[in-house]
Protein backbone atom coordinates (compact mmCIF):
# COMPACT_ATOMS: atom_id res chain seq x y z
CA UNK A 1 0.00 0.00 0.00
CA UNK A 2 1.56 3.64 -0.84
CA UNK A 3 2.42 5.54 1.67
CA UNK A 4 1.51 9.02 2.13
CA UNK A 5 2.53 11.93 3.81
CA UNK A 6 1.55 16.03 4.43
CA UNK A 7 -1.64 16.52 3.18
CA UNK A 8 -2.50 13.20 2.24
CA UNK A 9 -4.41 10.91 3.76
CA UNK A 10 -4.30 7.12 3.18
CA UNK A 11 -6.50 4.29 3.08
CA UNK A 12 -7.36 0.55 2.17
CA UNK A 13 -10.30 -0.45 0.33
CA UNK A 14 -10.84 -4.23 0.19
CA UNK A 15 -12.95 -5.65 -2.53
CA UNK A 16 -14.67 -9.13 -1.40
CA UNK A 17 -17.38 -9.42 -4.16
CA UNK A 18 -20.51 -8.68 -4.06
CA UNK A 19 -23.28 -6.57 -6.27
CA UNK A 20 -20.72 -3.40 -6.07
CA UNK A 21 -18.69 -4.94 -8.62
CA UNK A 22 -20.78 -7.18 -10.99
CA UNK A 23 -20.28 -7.43 -14.49
CA UNK A 24 -23.14 -9.14 -17.23
CA UNK A 25 -22.28 -13.08 -17.94
CA UNK A 26 -23.91 -15.31 -20.01
CA UNK A 27 -27.41 -12.65 -19.30
CA UNK A 28 -26.35 -12.88 -15.95
CA UNK A 29 -24.87 -10.45 -12.92
CA UNK A 30 -21.66 -12.12 -11.43
CA UNK A 31 -18.94 -10.91 -9.42
CA UNK A 32 -15.94 -9.33 -11.55
CA UNK A 33 -12.54 -9.19 -10.73
CA UNK A 34 -10.03 -6.42 -11.83
CA UNK A 35 -12.32 -3.63 -9.92
CA UNK A 36 -8.87 -1.26 -8.95
CA UNK A 37 -8.22 -1.28 -13.19
CA UNK A 38 -11.82 -0.34 -13.95
CA UNK A 39 -11.85 1.93 -11.41
CA UNK A 40 -8.67 3.52 -13.22
CA UNK A 41 -10.41 4.92 -15.98
CA UNK A 42 -13.43 7.04 -14.51
CA UNK A 43 -12.22 10.25 -13.40
CA UNK A 44 -14.73 10.35 -10.08
CA UNK A 45 -12.56 6.94 -8.80
CA UNK A 46 -8.83 8.40 -9.84
CA UNK A 47 -6.75 11.28 -10.78
CA UNK A 48 -4.45 9.62 -13.37
CA UNK A 49 -2.60 12.53 -13.89
CA UNK A 50 -1.39 13.09 -9.91
CA UNK A 51 -0.83 9.11 -9.94
CA UNK A 52 1.80 9.68 -12.52
CA UNK A 53 3.09 12.11 -11.41
CA UNK A 54 3.97 10.63 -7.89
CA UNK A 55 4.27 7.07 -9.58
CA UNK A 56 1.70 5.22 -7.88
CA UNK A 57 2.07 1.46 -8.10
CA UNK A 58 -0.86 0.31 -10.29
CA UNK A 59 -3.10 -1.09 -7.30
CA UNK A 60 -3.58 2.55 -5.27
CA UNK A 61 -5.63 4.84 -6.93
CA UNK A 62 -6.11 8.70 -5.82
CA UNK A 63 -9.25 10.82 -5.89
CA UNK A 64 -9.91 14.11 -7.44
CA UNK A 65 -8.89 16.66 -4.99
CA UNK A 66 -11.73 17.81 -2.66
CA UNK A 67 -9.98 20.57 -1.26
CA UNK A 68 -6.43 22.82 -2.46
CA UNK A 69 -4.93 21.36 0.33
CA UNK A 70 -5.68 17.33 0.55
CA UNK A 71 -5.56 14.14 -1.15
CA UNK A 72 -7.19 10.91 -0.38
CA UNK A 73 -4.93 7.67 -1.77
CA UNK A 74 -6.44 4.52 -1.56
CA UNK A 75 -4.91 1.22 -2.04
CA UNK A 76 -7.54 -1.22 -3.92
CA UNK A 77 -7.13 -5.09 -2.53
CA UNK A 78 -8.76 -7.95 -3.69
CA UNK A 79 -10.57 -10.94 -2.51
CA UNK A 80 -9.64 -14.55 -3.83
CA UNK A 81 -12.42 -15.76 -4.28
CA UNK A 82 -14.80 -13.11 -4.49
CA UNK A 83 -17.99 -14.06 -3.33
CA UNK A 84 -21.90 -13.69 -4.45
CA UNK A 85 -23.47 -11.41 -2.40
CA UNK A 86 -25.98 -14.47 -0.96
CA UNK A 87 -22.57 -15.66 0.43
CA UNK A 88 -21.21 -13.01 2.14
CA UNK A 89 -22.56 -11.08 5.34
CA UNK A 90 -21.48 -7.48 3.73
CA UNK A 91 -25.12 -6.74 2.23
CA UNK A 92 -27.42 -4.07 2.21
CA UNK A 93 -29.76 -6.20 3.78
CA UNK A 94 -27.23 -7.33 6.51
CA UNK A 95 -24.92 -4.17 6.81
CA UNK A 96 -26.21 -3.21 10.01
CA UNK A 97 -25.34 -6.23 11.66
CA UNK A 98 -21.91 -7.34 9.70
CA UNK A 99 -20.66 -3.59 10.86
CA UNK A 100 -21.71 -4.02 14.27
CA UNK A 101 -20.09 -7.38 14.32
CA UNK A 102 -16.50 -6.03 12.58
CA UNK A 103 -16.41 -2.76 14.92
CA UNK A 104 -16.11 -6.00 18.24
CA UNK A 105 -13.68 -7.92 16.07
CA UNK A 106 -11.94 -5.17 14.78
CA UNK A 107 -9.46 -3.03 17.28
CA UNK A 108 -7.57 -0.27 15.39
CA UNK A 109 -7.28 3.58 15.93
CA UNK A 110 -8.16 4.27 12.17
CA UNK A 111 -11.86 4.08 10.20
CA UNK A 112 -13.75 1.17 9.09
CA UNK A 113 -15.92 1.68 6.61
CA UNK A 114 -18.02 -1.73 4.76
CA UNK A 115 -19.74 -0.28 1.77
CA UNK A 116 -22.43 -2.16 -0.35
CA UNK A 117 -25.28 -1.83 -2.65
CA UNK A 118 -28.43 -2.80 -4.30
CA UNK A 119 -26.61 -2.37 -7.77
CA UNK A 120 -23.05 -2.32 -9.58
CA UNK A 121 -21.29 0.13 -10.13
CA UNK A 122 -21.98 0.32 -13.63
CA UNK A 123 -25.30 1.21 -13.25
CA UNK A 124 -25.95 4.60 -14.29
CA UNK A 125 -26.55 7.58 -11.19
CA UNK A 126 -26.54 4.40 -8.38
CA UNK A 127 -25.74 4.90 -5.07
CA UNK A 128 -22.16 3.11 -5.81
CA UNK A 129 -20.81 5.48 -8.06
CA UNK A 130 -21.84 8.56 -7.30
CA UNK A 131 -21.42 8.19 -3.01
CA UNK A 132 -18.56 5.71 -2.73
CA UNK A 133 -15.86 8.82 -3.53
CA UNK A 134 -17.86 11.15 -0.80
CA UNK A 135 -17.81 8.11 1.81
CA UNK A 136 -13.70 7.95 1.26
CA UNK A 137 -13.81 11.99 1.77
CA UNK A 138 -16.06 12.01 4.74
CA UNK A 139 -14.63 9.11 6.66
CA UNK A 140 -11.10 9.91 6.05
CA UNK A 141 -10.04 11.12 9.80
CA UNK A 142 -13.00 9.30 11.57
CA UNK A 143 -12.33 6.19 14.27
CA UNK A 144 -14.76 4.61 13.85
CA UNK A 145 -17.13 1.60 11.87
CA UNK A 146 -19.73 3.68 10.30
CA UNK A 147 -23.03 3.52 8.29
CA UNK A 148 -23.30 5.95 5.72
CA UNK A 149 -26.90 6.86 3.37
CA UNK A 150 -27.65 9.55 2.03
CA UNK A 151 -25.67 12.59 3.71
CA UNK A 152 -26.14 11.03 6.72
CA UNK A 153 -23.86 8.81 9.15
CA UNK A 154 -24.01 6.92 11.80
CA UNK A 155 -22.02 4.98 13.89
CA UNK A 156 -22.15 1.44 12.71
CA UNK A 157 -23.22 -0.01 15.80
CA UNK A 158 -25.85 2.30 16.45
CA UNK A 159 -28.09 2.19 13.48
CA UNK A 160 -30.56 -0.51 12.26
CA UNK A 161 -32.47 -1.37 8.65
CA UNK A 162 -35.54 0.52 8.40
CA UNK A 163 -36.83 -0.41 5.09
CA UNK A 164 -36.72 -2.67 3.11
CA UNK A 165 -37.73 -0.97 -0.31
CA UNK A 166 -34.44 -0.30 -2.17
CA UNK A 167 -35.61 2.57 -3.73
CA UNK A 168 -35.26 4.99 -0.69
CA UNK A 169 -32.73 5.50 1.92
CA UNK A 170 -33.54 2.71 4.50
CA UNK A 171 -31.36 3.23 6.93
CA UNK A 172 -31.97 5.13 10.64
CA UNK A 173 -30.25 5.47 13.93
CA UNK A 174 -31.91 3.18 15.49
CA UNK A 175 -31.34 4.49 19.62
CA UNK A 176 -30.40 7.94 18.37
CA UNK A 177 -29.66 10.82 16.04
CA UNK A 178 -27.56 10.40 13.36
CA UNK A 179 -24.08 11.42 13.12
CA UNK A 180 -23.45 13.14 10.89
CA UNK A 181 -25.77 15.62 8.42
CA UNK A 182 -24.04 17.77 6.44
CA UNK A 183 -21.59 18.15 8.66
CA UNK A 184 -19.72 16.17 11.94
CA UNK A 185 -21.06 16.44 15.46
CA UNK A 186 -17.56 16.20 16.95
CA UNK A 187 -18.64 14.93 20.59
CA UNK A 188 -19.83 11.92 19.62
CA UNK A 189 -16.88 11.21 17.20
CA UNK A 190 -14.11 9.11 19.01
CA UNK A 191 -10.84 10.69 18.82
CA UNK A 192 -7.63 8.53 17.75
CA UNK A 193 -5.55 7.76 20.70
CA UNK A 194 -1.69 7.40 19.30
CA UNK A 195 -0.91 5.14 16.44
CA UNK A 196 -1.27 1.19 17.20
CA UNK A 197 -1.58 -1.62 14.69
CA UNK A 198 -4.97 -2.76 13.50
CA UNK A 199 -5.93 -6.06 15.98
CA UNK A 200 -8.32 -8.37 14.73
CA UNK A 201 -10.25 -10.99 16.98
CA UNK A 202 -10.91 -13.84 15.41
CA UNK A 203 -12.16 -15.99 18.49
CA UNK A 204 -15.78 -15.15 18.09
CA UNK A 205 -18.76 -17.06 20.07
CA UNK A 206 -21.32 -18.52 17.50
CA UNK A 207 -23.69 -19.94 20.00
CA UNK A 208 -25.68 -16.46 20.86
CA UNK A 209 -29.08 -15.82 20.12
CA UNK A 210 -31.67 -13.34 19.99
CA UNK A 211 -35.10 -13.63 21.94
CA UNK A 212 -37.59 -11.09 21.32
CA UNK A 213 -40.75 -11.54 24.08
CA UNK A 214 -43.96 -10.37 23.34
CA UNK A 215 -47.32 -10.50 25.92
CA UNK A 216 -47.96 -13.76 26.73
CA UNK A 217 -44.66 -15.85 26.08
CA UNK A 218 -44.87 -19.00 27.50
CA UNK A 219 -42.04 -19.45 30.11
CA UNK A 220 -41.96 -23.00 28.49
CA UNK A 221 -40.89 -21.81 25.48
CA UNK A 222 -38.38 -19.36 27.17
CA UNK A 223 -36.96 -22.45 28.87
CA UNK A 224 -36.16 -24.46 25.48
CA UNK A 225 -34.89 -21.66 24.02
CA UNK A 226 -32.62 -20.92 27.12
CA UNK A 227 -31.05 -24.73 26.57
CA UNK A 228 -27.25 -25.62 25.98
CA UNK A 229 -25.17 -24.80 23.72
CA UNK A 230 -26.82 -21.24 24.01
CA UNK A 231 -23.81 -19.32 25.92
CA UNK A 232 -25.15 -15.84 25.11
CA UNK A 233 -28.74 -14.33 24.33
CA UNK A 234 -29.69 -10.64 23.61
CA UNK A 235 -33.53 -10.42 24.66
CA UNK A 236 -35.51 -7.99 22.98
CA UNK A 237 -37.81 -6.34 25.44
CA UNK A 238 -40.57 -3.82 25.67
CA UNK A 239 -39.70 0.20 26.39
CA UNK A 240 -37.22 0.96 28.60
CA UNK A 241 -36.34 -2.75 29.28
CA UNK A 242 -39.55 -3.73 30.39
CA UNK A 243 -41.27 -7.15 29.81
CA UNK A 244 -43.63 -9.82 31.08
CA UNK A 245 -43.74 -9.73 34.84
CA UNK A 246 -44.82 -13.53 35.49
CA UNK A 247 -42.55 -15.49 38.11
CA UNK A 248 -42.21 -18.68 35.93
CA UNK A 249 -41.06 -16.88 33.47
CA UNK A 250 -38.81 -14.54 35.33
CA UNK A 251 -38.16 -18.33 37.02
CA UNK A 252 -36.72 -19.13 33.80
CA UNK A 253 -34.24 -16.26 33.34
CA UNK A 254 -32.80 -16.39 36.56
CA UNK A 255 -32.12 -20.14 36.92
CA UNK A 256 -30.51 -19.54 32.85
CA UNK A 257 -28.57 -16.78 34.56
CA UNK A 258 -27.48 -18.85 37.83
CA UNK A 259 -26.29 -21.74 35.59
CA UNK A 260 -23.67 -19.09 33.75
CA UNK A 261 -25.83 -17.77 30.48
CA UNK A 262 -25.02 -14.36 29.77
CA UNK A 263 -28.65 -12.49 29.29
CA UNK A 264 -28.27 -8.62 27.25
CA UNK A 265 -31.49 -6.76 28.07
CA UNK A 266 -31.86 -4.48 24.71
CA UNK A 267 -34.76 -2.21 24.21
CA UNK A 268 -37.19 -2.96 20.81
CA UNK A 269 -37.46 0.46 20.42
CA UNK A 270 -36.17 2.54 18.00
CA UNK A 271 -34.81 5.12 20.61
CA UNK A 272 -34.50 4.91 24.56
CA UNK A 273 -32.54 3.01 26.52
CA UNK A 274 -33.25 0.12 29.06
CA UNK A 275 -33.82 1.63 32.20
CA UNK A 276 -34.75 0.44 35.58
CA UNK A 277 -37.19 2.95 36.17
CA UNK A 278 -40.17 1.00 36.43
CA UNK A 279 -41.13 -2.84 38.41
CA UNK A 280 -40.86 -5.09 35.39
CA UNK A 281 -37.47 -3.17 34.87
CA UNK A 282 -36.03 -3.95 38.29
CA UNK A 283 -37.43 -7.60 38.07
CA UNK A 284 -35.12 -8.31 34.71
CA UNK A 285 -32.45 -6.17 36.54
CA UNK A 286 -33.10 -9.18 39.82
CA UNK A 287 -32.89 -12.33 37.52
CA UNK A 288 -29.39 -11.35 36.97
CA UNK A 289 -29.47 -9.93 33.41
CA UNK A 290 -27.10 -7.44 32.15
CA UNK A 291 -28.52 -4.04 30.70
CA UNK A 292 -27.81 -3.46 27.21
CA UNK A 293 -28.39 0.42 27.59
CA UNK A 294 -28.99 1.94 24.03
CA UNK A 295 -27.58 -0.87 22.26
CA UNK A 296 -28.81 -2.08 19.09
CA UNK A 297 -29.84 -5.63 18.69
CA UNK A 298 -27.19 -6.25 16.25
CA UNK A 299 -24.57 -4.52 18.28
CA UNK A 300 -25.89 -6.70 21.42
CA UNK A 301 -25.20 -9.82 19.49
CA UNK A 302 -21.76 -8.91 17.76
CA UNK A 303 -20.36 -7.52 21.17
CA UNK A 304 -21.96 -10.69 23.11
CA UNK A 305 -20.20 -13.00 20.82
CA UNK A 306 -16.52 -11.17 21.03
CA UNK A 307 -16.85 -10.81 25.18
CA UNK A 308 -17.52 -14.66 24.86
CA UNK A 309 -15.03 -15.25 22.66
CA UNK A 310 -12.29 -13.94 24.77
CA UNK A 311 -10.17 -16.34 26.76
CA UNK A 312 -9.35 -16.79 30.31
CA UNK A 313 -12.42 -14.33 31.41
CA UNK A 314 -14.65 -15.31 34.53
CA UNK A 315 -18.28 -14.84 34.19
CA UNK A 316 -18.49 -11.81 36.10
CA UNK A 317 -15.78 -10.24 34.04
CA UNK A 318 -17.54 -11.19 31.33
CA UNK A 319 -20.63 -9.02 32.46
CA UNK A 320 -18.59 -5.93 33.34
CA UNK A 321 -16.95 -6.05 29.81
CA UNK A 322 -20.80 -5.97 27.99
CA UNK A 323 -21.63 -2.77 30.73
CA UNK A 324 -18.97 -0.66 29.00
CA UNK A 325 -18.96 0.73 26.39
CA UNK A 326 -15.80 -0.64 24.34
CA UNK A 327 -16.50 0.36 20.88
CA UNK A 328 -18.95 3.36 21.13
CA UNK A 329 -22.00 0.79 20.74
CA UNK A 330 -23.77 2.20 23.40
CA UNK A 331 -23.83 5.64 25.49
CA UNK A 332 -23.65 5.38 29.04
CA UNK A 333 -25.64 7.40 31.56
CA UNK A 334 -24.23 10.69 32.53
CA UNK A 335 -22.07 9.62 35.08
CA UNK A 336 -21.18 6.49 34.52
CA UNK A 337 -19.43 8.48 31.49
CA UNK A 338 -17.89 10.93 33.91
CA UNK A 339 -15.90 7.76 35.95
CA UNK A 340 -14.67 6.34 32.95
CA UNK A 341 -10.92 6.16 33.00
CA UNK A 342 -10.24 6.71 36.14
CA UNK A 343 -10.82 10.51 35.74
CA UNK A 344 -13.40 11.22 39.06
CA UNK A 345 -10.71 11.40 41.16
CA UNK A 346 -8.42 13.02 39.43
CA UNK A 347 -11.43 16.02 39.16
CA UNK A 348 -12.10 16.01 42.56
CA UNK A 349 -8.32 16.40 43.99
CA UNK A 350 -8.27 19.39 41.56
CA UNK A 351 -11.36 21.24 42.41
CA UNK A 352 -10.19 20.37 46.30
CA UNK A 353 -6.91 21.72 45.26
CA UNK A 354 -8.34 25.17 44.43
CA UNK A 355 -8.54 27.72 46.89
CA UNK A 356 -7.97 32.01 47.59
CA UNK A 357 -10.58 33.31 45.57
CA UNK A 358 -14.25 33.55 45.22
CA UNK A 359 -14.57 32.27 42.10
CA UNK A 360 -12.85 29.00 42.85
CA UNK A 361 -15.52 28.67 45.97
CA UNK A 362 -18.35 29.28 44.19
CA UNK A 363 -16.96 26.71 41.37
CA UNK A 364 -16.55 24.42 44.14
CA UNK A 365 -20.04 24.98 45.34
CA UNK A 366 -21.33 24.20 42.25
CA UNK A 367 -19.51 21.36 40.89
CA UNK A 368 -18.77 19.17 44.15
CA UNK A 369 -22.29 18.09 44.66
CA UNK A 370 -22.54 16.61 41.38
CA UNK A 371 -19.01 14.64 41.81
CA UNK A 372 -20.08 13.41 45.64
CA UNK A 373 -22.93 11.58 44.00
CA UNK A 374 -20.97 10.39 41.36
CA UNK A 375 -18.33 9.01 43.26
CA UNK A 376 -21.15 7.42 45.60
CA UNK A 377 -22.84 6.25 42.09
CA UNK A 378 -19.70 4.23 41.79
CA UNK A 379 -18.78 3.14 45.34
CA UNK A 380 -15.58 5.52 45.05
CA UNK A 381 -14.12 5.48 48.88
CA UNK A 382 -11.50 7.27 48.33
CA UNK A 383 -12.83 10.40 46.63
CA UNK A 384 -15.55 10.10 49.34
CA UNK A 385 -12.32 9.84 51.61
CA UNK A 386 -11.13 13.29 49.91
CA UNK A 387 -14.01 15.17 51.17
CA UNK A 388 -14.15 13.91 54.52
CA UNK A 389 -10.42 14.69 55.32
CA UNK A 390 -11.11 18.12 54.04
CA UNK A 391 -14.42 18.46 56.45
CA UNK A 392 -16.81 18.93 53.06
CA UNK A 393 -20.43 18.28 53.89
CA UNK A 394 -21.17 14.33 52.94
CA UNK A 395 -25.06 15.54 52.94
CA UNK A 396 -24.73 17.61 49.83
CA UNK A 397 -27.74 17.56 47.87
CA UNK A 398 -28.32 17.97 43.69
CA UNK A 399 -31.06 19.69 41.91
CA UNK A 400 -33.68 16.76 42.79
CA UNK A 401 -32.34 16.76 46.16
CA UNK A 402 -30.39 13.34 46.24
CA UNK A 403 -28.07 13.38 48.54
CA UNK A 404 -25.04 10.64 48.62
CA UNK A 405 -26.60 8.36 50.54
CA UNK A 406 -29.40 7.94 48.62
CA UNK A 407 -27.09 7.35 45.64
CA UNK A 408 -25.23 4.68 47.94
CA UNK A 409 -28.74 2.84 48.41
CA UNK A 410 -30.05 2.62 45.96
CA UNK A 411 -26.93 1.21 43.94
CA UNK A 412 -26.53 -1.24 46.77
CA UNK A 413 -22.95 -0.18 48.01
CA UNK A 414 -22.94 -1.00 51.72
CA UNK A 415 -19.19 -0.28 52.19
CA UNK A 416 -20.09 3.43 51.31
CA UNK A 417 -23.15 3.59 53.41
CA UNK A 418 -21.60 2.24 56.29
CA UNK A 419 -18.68 5.09 55.63
CA UNK A 420 -21.32 7.71 55.25
CA UNK A 421 -23.26 7.00 57.93
CA UNK A 422 -20.29 6.63 60.26
CA UNK A 423 -19.48 10.16 59.09
CA UNK A 424 -22.96 11.98 59.92
CA UNK A 425 -24.99 11.21 56.83
CA UNK A 426 -28.23 11.83 57.50
CA UNK A 427 -30.56 8.34 57.09
CA UNK A 428 -33.82 10.48 57.45
CA UNK A 429 -33.07 12.83 54.34
CA UNK A 430 -36.26 13.30 51.42
CA UNK A 431 -35.33 13.78 47.67
CA UNK A 432 -37.89 16.20 45.95
CA UNK A 433 -40.11 13.06 45.86
CA UNK A 434 -40.11 12.61 49.23
CA UNK A 435 -37.84 9.46 48.97
CA UNK A 436 -35.57 8.39 51.74
CA UNK A 437 -32.29 6.32 51.04
CA UNK A 438 -33.95 3.47 53.30
CA UNK A 439 -36.95 3.47 50.24
CA UNK A 440 -34.49 3.02 47.40
CA UNK A 441 -32.80 0.26 49.15
CA UNK A 442 -36.00 -1.80 49.56
CA UNK A 443 -36.56 -1.22 45.62
CA UNK A 444 -33.64 -2.24 44.99
CA UNK A 445 -33.35 -5.85 47.27
CA UNK A 446 -30.29 -4.06 48.80
CA UNK A 447 -30.34 -6.36 51.98
CA UNK A 448 -27.18 -5.73 53.85
CA UNK A 449 -27.99 -2.06 53.10
CA UNK A 450 -31.03 -1.85 54.45
CA UNK A 451 -29.70 -3.39 57.64
CA UNK A 452 -27.53 -0.83 57.94
CA UNK A 453 -29.58 2.08 57.21
CA UNK A 454 -32.10 -0.13 59.83
CA UNK A 455 -29.33 0.29 62.50
CA UNK A 456 -28.54 3.50 62.13
CA UNK A 457 -32.49 4.75 62.94
CA UNK A 458 -34.16 4.86 59.40
CA UNK A 459 -37.83 4.06 59.31
CA UNK A 460 -39.94 4.43 56.31
CA UNK A 461 -42.49 7.40 56.55
CA UNK A 462 -45.83 7.20 56.28
CA UNK A 463 -46.32 8.52 52.80
CA UNK A 464 -44.14 5.75 51.83
CA UNK A 465 -46.02 3.39 53.54
CA UNK A 466 -49.57 4.62 52.09
CA UNK A 467 -49.87 2.00 49.43
CA UNK A 468 -47.67 -0.76 50.70
CA UNK A 469 -50.55 -3.14 51.10
CA UNK A 470 -50.68 -2.90 47.23
CA UNK A 471 -47.24 -3.44 46.59
CA UNK A 472 -47.05 -6.18 49.28
CA UNK A 473 -49.59 -8.28 47.42
CA UNK A 474 -48.35 -7.51 44.04
CA UNK A 475 -44.91 -9.06 44.95
CA UNK A 476 -46.83 -12.15 46.59
CA UNK A 477 -48.69 -12.29 43.25
CA UNK A 478 -45.51 -12.98 41.45
CA UNK A 479 -43.69 -15.16 43.83
CA UNK A 480 -41.10 -12.22 44.47
CA UNK A 481 -39.80 -13.30 48.07
CA UNK A 482 -36.44 -11.28 47.60
CA UNK A 483 -38.89 -8.43 47.16
CA UNK A 484 -40.94 -9.23 50.46
CA UNK A 485 -37.94 -10.07 52.58
CA UNK A 486 -36.69 -6.33 51.90
CA UNK A 487 -39.71 -4.71 52.32
CA UNK A 488 -40.12 -7.18 55.70
CA UNK A 489 -36.45 -5.91 56.89
CA UNK A 490 -37.19 -2.52 56.22
CA UNK A 491 -40.05 -2.84 58.86
CA UNK A 492 -43.18 -2.65 57.06
CA UNK A 493 -46.26 -4.70 58.15
CA UNK A 494 -46.55 -7.60 56.13
CA UNK A 495 -50.43 -8.02 56.71
CA UNK A 496 -51.24 -4.39 55.54
CA UNK A 497 -53.89 -4.92 53.27
CA UNK A 498 -54.29 -3.77 49.57
CA UNK A 499 -57.22 -1.76 48.24
CA UNK A 500 -59.66 -4.40 48.46
CA UNK A 501 -58.86 -5.95 51.78
CA UNK A 502 -56.78 -8.91 50.97
CA UNK A 503 -52.83 -8.98 52.47
CA UNK A 504 -49.90 -10.74 51.00
CA UNK A 505 -50.66 -13.59 52.46
CA UNK A 506 -54.13 -14.45 51.54
CA UNK A 507 -52.69 -13.95 47.65
CA UNK A 508 -50.11 -16.39 48.13
CA UNK A 509 -52.85 -18.90 49.03
CA UNK A 510 -54.90 -18.40 46.46
CA UNK A 511 -52.20 -17.89 44.46
CA UNK A 512 -50.57 -21.48 45.62
CA UNK A 513 -47.35 -19.70 45.64
CA UNK A 514 -45.91 -22.57 48.78
CA UNK A 515 -42.86 -21.15 49.23
CA UNK A 516 -44.26 -17.58 49.42
CA UNK A 517 -46.44 -18.49 52.07
CA UNK A 518 -43.87 -20.23 53.96
CA UNK A 519 -41.90 -16.78 54.01
CA UNK A 520 -45.14 -14.46 55.36
CA UNK A 521 -45.67 -17.04 57.96
CA UNK A 522 -42.50 -16.91 59.04
CA UNK A 523 -43.10 -13.44 59.95
CA UNK A 524 -44.26 -13.44 62.87
CA UNK A 525 -45.83 -10.24 63.31
CA UNK A 526 -47.00 -9.83 59.90
CA UNK A 527 -49.66 -12.31 59.57
CA UNK A 528 -53.14 -10.78 59.02
CA UNK A 529 -56.68 -12.19 59.95
CA UNK A 530 -59.10 -13.54 57.09
CA UNK A 531 -61.60 -10.86 56.04
CA UNK A 532 -64.56 -11.17 58.07
CA UNK A 533 -67.77 -12.47 55.88
CA UNK A 534 -70.54 -10.32 55.11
Amino acid sequence: MARATGPERRLLAIYTGGTIGMRSEGGVLVPGRGLAAVLRTLHMFHDEEYARAHSLPEDTLVLPPASPDQRIIYTVLECQPLFDSSDMTITEDTTHSTRALLSSMAQTPWPLLPQCSLSCWKTCRNRSSSQVPRYLSMHCGVTAVRTCWGLCSWLANTSSLRSACSSRISSSGATGQPRWTLGVNRELVRKACGKSHLVVHSSMEPDVGLLRLYPGIPASLVRTFLQPPLKGVVMETFGSGNGPTKPDLLQELRVAAEQGLIIVNCTHCLQGAVTSDYASGMAMAGAGIVSGFDMTSEAALAKLSYVLGQPGLSLNDRKKLLAKDLRGEMTLPATDVLLQDGMLGCRVAWLLSMNGSQEADTMKDVLLPGLALAAAHAGDLDTLQAFVELDRDLNLKDYSGQTPLHVAARRGHAAVVAMLLQRGADVDARNEDGQSPLLLAVRGRHQSVIGLLRAAGARLSPQELEDVGTELCRLASRADSEGLRAWWQAGADMGQPDYDGHCALQVAEAAGNADVVALLQSFKDSVCAQPQPH
